[in-house]
């Protein structure tokens, strides 16, 4: 799938009532847009994502052919533009690759945890010591891409360097920004290049070290049973991250097939409009799967207990899990299992934002970046090889629905994280 068909569903808009709306970008013009960066890895394809509520057209800084192409589009266009290794990012520098001692790797630096260096893990940069021109309060993400008893080698360089990207925009708003004097402000690849994409993808191939450290441990080591025995009919994503989950499942899922909605509860996040043949919830509390619409049947497995699933070879035509797979203690058999129950060319789609239960997930979801945590359940999709046609997908930026509980303090929505692939 390609960024240019990640479409926002019909009603996320910025639009207050207060904007002197505009039916084409003029050089005056202020516009909101959903912008993507597109790459690939070795092993999959990425996309991320991000809504900005307010670019200026004379401002702000775009790709020359990009800026060139904004002249005139109207409200709902795409533009899209290819950009070559280096071009758009700071390109790849040996120089920024460092070969350090052991010692200067600063166990320390958090005072939450301490750290251990992991091959294909990120750091601060910051947590190195005596590498000239770098200090401590230096929080640009590096990766450890080799390590033995005697020596670290970390890269600082963006873990976009070298990639050729893709970059789309779908214009969302367009109103006058009036007269507008001053320097750029904004650069959009910087913008949505920031703070994560690229940090879900492997280093040369190597599986990245997710799994010491007791990775699979969780704070809370009671009978997961006991802990979900009471319902808890709640919102656990707010509306806009909730739709937009949607949105990817209508666009993922096969229509009029039997559907797998894995770690269910009260809320199955399937957008209305969607048809399916058969929808079966497996979740850990009756109650909440009985009190879920969409459901056709529903069964109450503890997956931690029993990764082992009550289903025939082959009988899905598609699984969806929500803002549950931070919880798995065996994703490895879990998978193994899915795979059995899916057709050839069936998609297993997982979904998940930056809320949980911190309790009952793994500690290596709470140690890991947002944008790792998208690499961690790749590594879940590889390990078994029985999955292909991988792909990611972020979504961050998008405005909190005003009525949501949390509006006057979290101006932003949830993020939307995402990982699939397909049944070999």
């Amino acid at each position: 799938m390609k960024a240019a068909d990640m479409k926002l569903v019909a009603g996320v808009d910025d639009d207050d009532g207060s904007k002197q709306l505009q039916p084409g970008i003029s050089r005056t013009s202020r516009i909101s847009v959903q912008a993507s960066l597109s790459w690939q890895s070795n092993e999959a394809t990425h996309i991320d994502s991000q809504f900005i509520g307010n670019l200026n057209i004379w401002r702000d800084y775009f790709p020359p052919e990009i800026q060139h192409r904004l002249e005139g589009c109207a409200r709902g266009s795409t533009i899209s533009h290819d950009l070559s290794a280096g071009e758009a990012l700071p390109g790849f520098s040996s120089a920024e690759v460092h070969t350090v001692k052991p010692q200067q790797f600063n166990r320390h630096f958090s005072s939450q945890l301490e750290l251990e260096p992991r091959l294909g893990r990120f750091y601060p940069q910051g947590l190195f010591e005596n590498i000239p021109g770098n200090n401590s309060s230096n929080y640009q993400p590096c990766r450890i891409i080799g390590l033995d008893d005697d020596s670290i080698t970390t890269d600082f360089n963006h873990p976009l360097a070298a990639k050729p990207l893709t970059l789309d925009m779908r214009i969302m708003n367009i109103w006058d920004a009036g007269q507008e004097h001053g320097g750029r402000c904004n650069d959009i690849v910087e913008m949505l290049a920031t703070n994560g994409p690229g940090m879900q993808a492997r280093y040369d191939d190597i599986a990245t070290d997710f799994w010491t450290d007791d990775a699979f441990a969780r704070a809370d080591t009671s009978v997961d049973e006991l802990f979900y025995s009471q319902p808890r009919l709640v919102d656990h994503l707010d509306q806009s991250c909730s739709q937009q989950i949607g949105e990817l499942y209508k666009q993922l899922l096969p229509h009029d097939g039997e559907i797998l909605d894995l770690m269910s509860s009260w809320v199955s996040h399937l957008p209305d409009g969607f048809s399916a043949a058969r929808i079966t919830g497996l979740g850990m509390n009756r109650h909440e799967l009985e009190q879920n619409p969409r459901l056709d049947e529903s069964l109450v497995h503890d997956l931690n207990r029993q990764p082992e699933l009550p289903f025939e070879d082959q009988v899905f035509d598609g699984i969806a899990c929500t803002a549950s797979i931070e919880y798995l203690v065996s994703p490895a058999a879990v998978f193994s299992e899915l795979a059995r129950i899916l057709k050839p060319g069936a998609p297993l789609v997982i979904t998940f934002t930056n809320r949980w239960f911190p309790p009952k997930a793994i500690l290596a979801w709470g140690h890991a970046h947002e944008f790792e945590r998208i690499g961690l359940v790749l590594e879940y999709f590889f390990e078994n090889g029985l999955f292909e046609n991988l792909h990611s997908y972020s979504l961050r930026g998008l405005p909190r629905p005003q009525n949501d509980k949390y509006a006057d303090r979290l101006p932003l929505s949830d993020p939307v994280y995402a990982v699939w692939g397909t049944r070999r």
